[in-house]
């Protein structure tokens, strides 16, 4: 009998062979271009930071937001740092993870690589949401209990397998490509805490770790059973876990479960956010007569997220207390909200002082189906306001339509410095199925003329 590794390939193998469906193609252009949009924004924000590791690492492949072309593996970490480093890419509620920025940064440059056609990039996309999803739900939500970054483990086993999928790998070499990854897979989440500007670095790491898995990996042959073994994955990186849900059969593919931001926090602070933006176009909320701000959500929403000390950006888009009270006081949680000079004022540091964030067993019982919150405003003459949000914006039960996502695309494209008319072709590359045959380099010439 077939070990559960062996299993779980047999079945992402079988559905690599399948023609994607306009329904999953549609859903994979919507995640591109997302993540087209959340990479330019990223690349303007880390510009300086990385631009150092740009000039030391030049080569032949492109960066998003960057002229300059870098080596090989240089595109796809600084593709995947970028995408993630805005807080604004897309993500799955059970599977808690990301999933366009290690699987997209790492096809890119392999498609770029190997001449590949956006379609090939976008079927490929599918295969690897699948892969990431199924894994991390598996084994979640002990994974995060237990320190790790969905992000950069399992994300690191959905790129590899992606890209197998995109460059045409049989059973064997797709199986090899699964335990290099799986045995590479990496990612803390004490990354997120204080003044640290590492947790995109976790997303690089997975994007790199995957394109070496299915690159390298593909050639030799692996341990009996990555996932399933007594020393593997599953067991390692999980005390909870169902292996039934890495084989188990869905009526739709995995890729229209996720969730895009609107907001760029942490999305644990999405539902509190909005709740806190209900109070705020309800009535006109005088901050100096709030006595305290209550927010009652589950449990995993609290630790890591409760924190009212802000230590820079990172700090604040991953503090509750600190989103609510700019939603609160500004009626909005985009970029601008998470800049120093509203992170230190001190109407907004006093306003966060007010927020107290606490688990309602009755809201973690809910988890994975909802990730709510409840918002209370409790004010010096003792009246009160509360507001409650099940599925935050961007849910698949509240989803973002595609004209909301092209205003979030124009807007992060503008923040990044491109004119209208190159966002258009950008836009255009993406969406108009005259290009899907059209190698994914054209991309790159596109960016190029942009930056």
């Amino acid at each position: 009998m077939k070990n559960i590794s062996e299993r779980f390939v047999d079945f992402i193998y079988e559905l690599a062979q399948n023609e994607v469906s306009e329904t999953d193609l549609v859903q994979a252009r919507k995640c591109f271009a997302d993540y087209i949009s959340v990479t330019v924004g990223g690349a303007k924000t880390s510009k300086e930071k990385v631009r150092k590791f740009v000039e030391s690492n030049q080569g032949e492949y492109g960066i998003i937001g960057y002229c300059k072309k870098v080596s090989f593996n240089s595109a796809v970490m600084v593709n995947a740092y970028n995408s993630h480093v805005l807080e604004l890419d897309d993500g799955h509620r059970v599977a808690m993870m990301h999933l366009a920025a290690p699987i997209f940064s790492g096809l890119i440059s392999v498609g770029e690589k190997n001449q590949c056609t956006l379609k090939e990039i976008l079927k490929s996309a599918v295969i690897g949401y699948e892969v990431s999803i199924r894994l991390a739900s598996a084994v979640q939500p002990s994974h995060k209990k237990k320190g790790f970054h969905a992000t950069g483990t399992c994300g690191t086993v959905g790129c590899a397998l992606a890209i197998a999928t995109l460059l045409k790998y049989n059973k064997q070499e797709m199986l090899n490509v699964l335990c290099a990854a799986a045995t590479s897979a990496a990612g803390l989440l004490e990354a997120i805490t204080g003044k640290s500007e590492q947790k995109p670095y976790n997303i690089a790491n997975a994007a790199n770790a995957g394109v070496n898995a299915a690159l390298f990996g593909k050639y030799f042959c692996g341990p009996k059973d990555i996932l399933g073994g007594e020393r593997g994955f599953v067991k390692n990186m999980s005390d909870e876990y169902d292996m039934d849900l890495l084989i188990q059969k869905q009526d739709k593919m995995a890729i229209n479960g996720i969730y895009m931001k609107p907001y760029a926090a942490c999305r644990h602070c999405h539902a509190p956010i909005e709740a806190a933006l209900k109070i705020a176009a309800g009535e006109e909320v005088d901050v100096r007569n709030i006595e305290n701000v209550v927010v009652d959500t589950y449990n995993l929403a609290v630790y890591g997220h409760e924190h009212k000390k802000i230590e820079g950006v990172n700090s604040a888009k991953m503090s509750i207390p600190y989103s609510v009270a700019v939603a609160l006081m500004y009626h909005k949680a985009g970029l601008e909200m998470f800049r120093q000079e509203i992170i230190y004022d001190e109407k907004i540091t006093s306003l966060t002082n007010k927020v107290m964030v606490k688990e309602n067993e009755e809201l973690s019982k809910l988890v994975p189906d909802k990730r709510s919150a409840v918002v209370t405003v409790n004010y010096l003459d003792g009246t009160a306001v509360t507001a409650r949000v099940d599925y935050p914006k961007g849910e698949p039960e509240n989803p973002i339509d595609k004209q909301e996502l092209s205003d979030k695309f124009y807007s992060l494209m503008n923040s990044g410095g491109i004119g209208e008319t190159e966002i258009e072709k950008v836009w255009k590359f993406i969406w108009e199925t005259d290009n899907e045959n059209m190698e994914i380099a054209g991309l790159f010439e596109i960016l190029g003329d942009m930056v």
